[in-house]
């Protein structure tokens, strides 16, 4: 995969003609992201399905992060995945499920999880084998070894915030960030943070755009500091959490609780408009 789309570090992406080539390895689990009626339709062969938006996590503190960890373990385990199976995680396009899976197993400690581009719709457009047959499952050992780099907490936010070095970047749509919809016991945005939409990653094609289209986005943000994404709960933030590190950023940090559990705390700081 060296040089797809330009991208400085492409270790986190797979396209359809490479990812055709790990069907049926015995090291590689293709994780199907959506629900089990889309999956059962038609899916990659020899894919598990793991519906990933159904297991939000609101609770930042130590504890919640060590109960989160030992849950999601367990559930990766279930469907054969352990600390070093090489995971390649899918929906439909290059959406924001499959990025959480890959930001999901790097917190957890296995750094083989990719995202496939463009999806399920890309595979079958390439003419791509597609099975209607749920899998054997071998149920695999997964020992979570935390690593605290990927992920932003309430507490380690609320000092970000005061830091010149920190970008915070809030990729809601901007309805969310004004405070227009509440989506929570406040409306409106971290202080200071930036508003730049996950989605405006994607092709119409749902595709990922190309390191110089993805550059001209995120020129204002900082490269020689931390940044920190946040959405409603954690799944676009970890989509452009992904961007950030094709483009080749490396202390990118996904707010699990974001927003769920930000904007329900009474006297956090918060901004409008």
């Amino acid at each position: 995969m060296a040089n797809y789309k330009g991208y400085p570090d492409p270790s986190q992406v797979v396209s359809v003609e490479e990812a055709s080539k790990l069907v049926g390895r015995k090291d590689t689990v293709f994780v199907d992201t959506r629900n089990y009626w889309k999956y059962a339709k038609g899916h990659i062969p020899g894919a598990v399905d793991l519906e990933l938006f159904a297991f939000h996590w609101v609770d930042t503190s130590e504890e919640g992060l060590q109960a989160f960890a030992k849950e999601m373990a367990m559930l990766l385990g279930s469907v054969g995945i352990g600390n070093d199976t090489e995971v390649v995680f899918y929906q439909n396009n290059s959406g924001y499920d499959a990025a959480r899976g890959v930001w999901l197993l790097e917190f957890l400690g296995n750094k083989h999880g990719r995202l496939l581009d463009g999806g399920l719709n890309l595979w079958r457009r390439r003419g791509k084998e597609l099975s209607t047959r749920d899998p054997g499952i071998v149920r695999a050992k997964f020992v979570p070894k935390v690593d605290r780099s990927v992920v932003a907490t309430f507490t380690g936010l609320k000092q970000d915030l005061a830091r010149k070095d920190a970008t915070v970047l809030d990729v809601r749509n901007p309805g969310e960030y004004a405070g227009v919809y509440r989506r929570g016991l406040n409306a409106g945005h971290l202080p200071g943070s930036v508003n730049i939409e996950w989605k405006s990653a994607m092709r119409r094609d749902g595709t990922l755009k190309d390191a110089r289209q993805l550059g001209k986005i995120y020129s204002e943000v900082r490269r020689d500091g931390k940044v920190v994404t946040y959405c409603q709960s954690g799944y676009r933030a970890a989509h452009t959490r992904f961007v950030l590190r094709l483009l080749g950023y490396r202390d990118v940090e996904n707010y699990l609780g974001s927003w769920y559990e930000w904007g329900n705390i009474p006297g956090a700081p918060t901004e409008k408009g």
